[in-house]
């Protein structure tokens, strides 16, 4: 049907091309357009009937295809109401199977979960004292360190605590078990009392000399200054203040009073920051304060110099003790000595006992002995026999010192007794 009235419509479109042309060609011939216009009529009717067929035809098709369509319905959705609830029966179990798996799958997770919950909770509960805590700390540290900084604004607080980090320095190199240094000394010279913090001694009467008094004023309203300009403006200022004070402790000339004192003096600022600040600001603090015989010296400073002062200390006392040690072994040497002497005369002693009992049982044998067995040859009887005494065979090796030298003199063998007697008289002589 579509190809019939694309021909039809062909058709329609060439006779209207051929009457075109021919109108062009004949222009002016009445005949000519009164064919045109039937031929466009004709045109719109083939068009209306065209377009009325086609309504006609998509009626008839809708028509049929909603009876074609009621006709197969109800079969359709019974199959498919069948095929839906075999699919359904199928899905259950196989969900039950799948609810199963992924409950084993899940429920480690699920117990491991649980267990993370409750250690959050419980670490969260920490954290939360802790926070609390810290917060409660912060609170405290910024009353402490506001009234720390009160406190230091006052000379006098601010001197001793200089002088406790001072000592507490000493205290961290060994020093105060030593007793190496003392802390407030005053002593006299020409002109007038002088009182340093600290007299550190050294090692052969030697001793520095350190002050803790450094200022401080500037540097604290730098840290409360508000601007830049105001910090930097505080920072020189304290710059000025520390190289005033050196000058200031140059002129009292501590070395000059002590005698027995390196020519130079100590001056102790009891923070690294005081230090740093310090040198920022003039650079040639440092070598300025060396010149004029002052050695500026931080906690971190002061801390390398007495350990240094310390090992001294420990070499000058391994020396006492070498000394000591020499002497002690010359103490030893002469009582080994005196020993020796007193052993010397204990063998002379213990030879003339020897030898007068050697002497005493050779005339006990020829004189006594003899008359007494011939009583028993005589009658005499008795029921106890006198049997003979051998003599004592001494030999004594003389190893004992005499003025330090070995005398290594030896008595032994048959002639001992001999020996003995001889030197028993040579002795009563």
């Amino acid at each position: 049907m579509e190809i019939a009235w694309f021909v039809i419509g062909v058709a329609a479109g060439t006779v209207l091309a051929w009457l075109a042309l021919r109108l062009k060609t004949a222009v002016g011939s009445t005949k000519l357009e009164a064919k045109l216009e039937a031929a466009e009529e004709k045109a719109r009717e083939f068009q209306k009937l065209r377009e009325d067929t086609d309504a006609g035809l998509r009626q008839t098709f809708e028509a049929l295809a909603a009876e074609s369509l009621r006709g197969n319905n109800s079969a359709f959705l019974q199959l498919a109401q069948q095929s839906l609830e075999t699919r359904m029966t199928q899905a259950n179990a196989d969900l039950d199977l799948r609810k199963q798996a992924v409950e084993q799958l899940v429920k480690p997770l699920r117990d491991k979960l649980d267990s993370i919950e409750r250690e959050r909770r419980i670490a969260y509960g920490g954290f939360e004292q802790m926070a609390k805590s810290m917060a409660s700390g912060q609170q405290l540290l910024a009353r402490e360190t506001s009234n720390l900084a009160s406190a230091l604004k006052t000379p006098h607080v601010r001197g001793r605590w200089g002088e406790l980090t001072l000592r507490r320095v000493a205290e961290l190199t060994g020093m105060v078990d030593r007793c190496d240094f003392m802390e407030q000394v005053t002593f006299e010279s020409e002109m007038g009392a002088k009182r340093p913090d600290m007299i550190v001694y050294l090692p052969n009467d030697r001793q520095v000399v350190v002050d803790a008094k450094a200022p401080m004023d500037a540097y604290l309203e730098s840290l409360e200054a508000e601007t830049e300009e105001g910090r930097q403006a505080a920072l020189k200022r304290h710059a000025k203040q520390v190289r005033d004070r050196y000058r200031e402790l140059a002129a009292k000339s501590y070395w000059s009073a002590l005698g027995h004192t390196p020519e130079f003096v100590v001056l102790f600022l009891p923070g690294e920051p005081f230090m740093a600040a310090a040198l920022q600001e003039d650079p040639k603090l440092l070598e300025d304060a060396m010149s004029d015989k002052v050695v500026l010296a931080s906690p971190s400073t002061l801390f390398s110099l007495l350990c240094a002062v310390g090992q001294g200390w420990k070499q000058e006392q391994l020396a006492e003790n070498s000394r000591q040690i020499s002497q002690l072994g010359r103490e030893v040497h002469d009582r080994i000595a005196d020993w020796a002497g007193h052993l010397e005369k204990l063998r002379t002693a213990l030879v003339r006992c020897v030898a007068a009992f050697n002497e005493s049982m050779g005339s006990l044998e020829g004189r006594v002995l003899v008359s007494a067995r011939r009583m028993k040859d005589l009658g005499v009887t008795s029921d106890k026999d006198i049997s003979g005494l051998p003599p004592v065979d001494l030999n004594l090796r003389e190893s004992v010192l005499r003025d330090g030298e070995p005398l290594g003199l030896h008595f032994g063998g048959n002639n001992s007794a001999g020996n003995q007697s001889k030197a028993a008289t040579d002795d009563g002589q």
